[in-house]
């Protein structure tokens, strides 16, 4: 017997105990890889900070899942660069991940030259896998493209989703509507999609392929969701996605899109952001509980890059904005230093409208109805409750209004653009460790591949 235990353990050793490990690791059969568009690390430490501290709505236990999800699984920090710009659109990030190779803004499923590339559900699709992308904007917008069809712009929308239909996705579903006619729906049921476009039909749908197009463009803002009750959720979307999926017995790799984060930090509007990112939790939510039950299925949160650079931060105060913070029984320091309170973020829930819908329909109005009775009322009844902008300047400027706003409430943005920030990647599950360290997003495409069990040269 001793022989057999001294020959065990040399056998061990002379193979590497990592490498037995690894051989013996649990293997991933599904992939669930969700891409918060535009959620850099302080969009998540917005959001979990306030959780946890903020007393927000829907969290008793003062945890969110996406917290959850760091503290039980394994992090990475990772750049997104393309071939030759620091910074990056959402179409050459996504196909970056998608395919592994290098490539310029605008560009869909093609590297740097142009050159067509195969994405992962490609892959996948060629594995025996269902494949399937929801996105909570639209199918045919950057992040979903680029891991479904190939293209030299990303505004090519008819024609990325014609490749969709052609490629066969298994789940499409998202906003996007307009960009698939009458022929490509034909086309769609003759190759065994059921096309649903309400929520009510989507639940429906039980089996087969599903083309889920629920609005012409994008899908609404979260914090309007509850004027579209026809309207799914992200989180009832992916639910439906992974019950048609799960069904093939090789298992499947999904994309899901909490596409509207970008909308909202590209309109440096908090409160839409904070909804945002409550829609994705929610998600996250779902897609854990699934992982936790189904022990062959990774978990992957990214990012495809960050918008806004927007944070909380301190402020020095003239005598009239310390007289009325004084009155208001807000505390400063040093007389005159504000530096916030988390009831901002009870604030924010109140919040009953998109402010960038709201710039719009300000922008439309004639600069003499701009004033400050108007302008308050208008504000006053998207943010849930009443303003006061007499201390604000150049009120026919509605962006700057809503710069004075976020100032008014101690938030700064660096910008209304994307940024170069590096970006935080959470895996959950099993292989979950490959997705550690500092990497690149080309990174992840062989990560992924690897933890699938798939060669290097596939």
């Amino acid at each position: 017997m001793k022989k057999y235990c001294l020959l065990f353990i040399f056998v061990c050793f002379s193979c590497g105990w990592n490498g037995w490990a690894q051989e013996s690791a649990p293997s991933v059969k599904n992939v669930i890889w969700v891409i918060a568009d535009g959620m850099g690390p302080e969009i998540m430490g917005f959001f979990m900070e306030g959780v946890r501290y903020g007393d927000l709505d829907g969290f008793p236990d003062k945890v969110s899942h996406m917290e959850t999800m760091i503290q039980k699984g394994t992090q990475g920090l990772y750049f997104n660069k393309t071939y030759d710009t620091i910074v990056t659109d959402s179409a050459a990030s996504a196909t970056q991940m998608a395919t592994g190779q290098y490539s310029r803004p605008d560009y869909i499923g093609v590297n740097f030259e142009g050159q067509k590339v195969k994405t992962l559900m490609e892959l996948a699709q060629e594995k025996g896998k269902s494949i399937g992308v929801v996105s909570d904007a639209y199918v045919t917008d950057a992040t979903p493209a680029g891991f479904t069809a190939h293209a030299n712009s990303r505004r090519l929308k008819e024609q990325i989703a014609r490749q969709q239909i052609e490629l066969g996705v298994d789940v499409i579903s998202g906003g996007g509507l307009k960009y698939f006619n009458r022929d490509l729906q034909k086309q769609a049921k003759e190759k065994g999609y059921t096309l649903a476009t309400t929520r009510q039909e989507l639940l429906k749908v039980k089996k087969g392929k599903l083309l889920g197009l629920f609005s012409d463009t994008g899908m609404p803002m979260a914090i309007e969701m509850y004027r579209y009750p026809n309207t799914p959720s992200l989180a009832e979307q992916t639910r439906k996605a992974i019950e048609l999926l799960e069904q093939n017995k090789e298992g499947f790799v999904l994309m899901v899109e909490a596409g509207k984060v970008d909308w909202a930090a590209h309109a440096n509007d908090p409160g839409s952001l904070l909804a945002e990112m409550k829609t994705l939790d929610e998600t996250l939510g779902y897609v854990l509980a699934y992982a936790d039950k189904h022990p062959d299925t990774l978990v992957y949160l990214n990012a495809d890059h960050d918008t806004g650079l927007g944070t909380f931060v301190y402020q020095y105060l003239d005598r009239q904005k310390v007289a009325q913070k004084t009155k208001q029984g807000e505390v400063l320091y040093n007389g005159n230093t504000a530096y916030h309170s988390f009831k901002i973020y009870k604030q924010l829930e109140k919040q009953k409208r998109s402010l960038y819908y709201l710039e719009q329909e300000l922008y439309a109005q004639p600069s003499s109805m701009l004033t400050r009775d108007y302008l308050e009322r208008r504000f006053g009844e998207a943010l849930g409750e009443e303003v006061d902008f007499s201390t604000f300047t150049d009120l026919s400027n509605v962006r700057g209004v809503l710069k004075q706003l976020n100032a008014q409430r101690g938030i700064s943005w660096a910008t209304g653009n994307h940024s170069a920030a590096p970006l935080i990647g959470v895996a959950y599950g099993p292989q979950a460790e490959l997705f550690s360290g500092v990497y690149h997003n080309t990174d992840i495409f062989p990560r992924m591949k690897q933890a699938l069990g798939w060669s290097e040269k596939e």
